[in-house]
């Protein structure tokens, strides 16, 4: 079961925001390989759940329950293996502020000072009580068949939980840390996670090759990146065995062996962890799609 909704900025007064929506998956659906990218940023709250997107340079970008991804204007980006898991999630595209006239909720100046904050820091972010809160209502808006009778009251409620997500989601970034690349050494171990394609190093023996402690990798990694370098490593090779089952005609106990896993039982499990099914599953999922 699925539940999808979205509504244009335009629609209710707010010309900040192109379009805003939420997606509630049951089970595992698939998606678009397309890459999307916008005029304005792209905000994502993990509402429940677990999922994960990549960027045109490789590298992922984890979202779990609580947490917000952020992806600039025009940053290329995609839900990892075209197969979004079993979650719950809201998300909002700003407008480019250039095209959008006047502002309907922010002033110039702040609409602004808004955008700066966004773009300036990493990609994930913690969603605070407050924005969670507004989310979890205007959800439950969007679900009142009376707001598309242009219900005013509901209308302006609407609008009045947006300004809130967008003005808690400014608030959480401008105090965090300003971050533009990962540290040399989560870039230098990165490199080489996404130029391996067989073999999988143990997290130690990346440490040591970077000349640092596996507990230093471990929160320099988190820190920059949102998750452990051996979950990073994990997903990576998730992202492998995808390619290889939508492309090759290979046994998932063959794809399993080839990518070092120590069994297909054990690879079965991590892959239905990471997608919310089976490779089988997976395979006939995207046969299916190839097909339409």
């Amino acid at each position: 079961m699925q539940h999808t909704a979205s509504i244009a900025g335009f629609e209710i007064g707010v010309p900040e925001v192109e379009r805003f929506g939420y997606a509630q998956f049951a089970t595992a659906v698939a998606t678009s390989d397309n890459w999307a990218h916008h005029e304005g940023a792209e905000l994502v709250y993990m509402l429940d759940g677990d999922a994960c997107w990549e960027l045109d340079d490789n590298l992922l970008v984890p979202l779990s329950t609580g947490q917000c991804a952020l992806f600039p204007a025009g940053l290329k980006h995609r839900i990892t293996n075209g197969v979004y898991p079993p979650s719950s999630s809201f998300w909002l595209v700003m407008s480019n502020h250039k095209n959008t006239g006047r502002a309907g909720m922010l002033t110039d100046s702040n609409r602004m000072l808004f955008d700066t904050a966004l773009g300036r820091h990493g990609l994930t972010r913690p969603i605070s009580e407050q924005g969670l809160a507004s989310i979890q209502a205007l959800i439950r808006l969007m679900k009142d068949k009376r707001l598309y009778s242009g219900a005013p009251l509901l209308v302006s409620e609407l609008r009045a939980h947006l300004y809130l997500i967008m003005v808690e989601t400014w608030k959480v970034h401008d105090r965090s840390p300003a971050t533009t690349e990962p540290d040399p050494i989560v870039q230098k171990v990165l490199d080489m996670i996404h130029g391996e394609t067989e073999t999988w190093p143990q997290i130690g023996a990346l440490a040591e090759t970077v000349g640092c402690t596996r507990g230093h990798l471990h929160a320099i990694f988190r820190r920059d990146i949102g998750m452990s370098p051996s979950d990073y490593v994990q997903r990576h090779r998730i992202r492998q065995a995808c390619e290889c089952l939508r492309s090759g005609s290979d046994t998932v106990t063959d794809v399993a062996h080839t990518l070092g896993f120590a069994s297909s039982q054990h690879f079965a499990r991590t892959f239905r962890k990471y997608l919310g099914l089976t490779p089988s599953d997976y395979r006939n999922q995207r046969s299916h799609r190839s097909a339409i």
